[in-house]
């Protein structure tokens, strides 16, 4: 699956998150799975890398990768946490 089309998945399953299930987080877990093998593949392949602006590329991808994997997470840990907003944000108790 092409990255655009793992993005395009990542941003429908964190868009939807009012009716999230635990079928809904296992997707959300695997797109990000997938997103993290491009992430470490970009790696290896930056190392074997050439051309200064061919470098660039690779980096400037892996950070995008890096990004939509943070916004990701941050969706799923506050799913698996039973907090549907996403926002990862709580109020503590007995705080005023």
């Amino acid at each position: 699956m092409t990255t655009a089309k793992l993005f395009q998945k990542l941003s429908m399953l964190l868009e939807d998150t009012e009716s999230a299930d635990a079928k809904h987080i296992k997707k959300l877990r695997k797109v990000l799975q997938k997103l993290k093998k491009k992430q470490k593949a970009l790696h290896e392949t930056l190392e074997t890398a050439e051309g200064e602006q061919e470098r660039r590329k690779i980096k400037q991808d892996i950070e995008v990768l890096k990004l939509q994997r943070k916004k990701g997470v941050r969706v799923y840990k506050a799913l698996k946490a039973g907090d549907v907003e996403g926002d990862g944000e709580r109020e503590e108790e007995g705080s005023a």
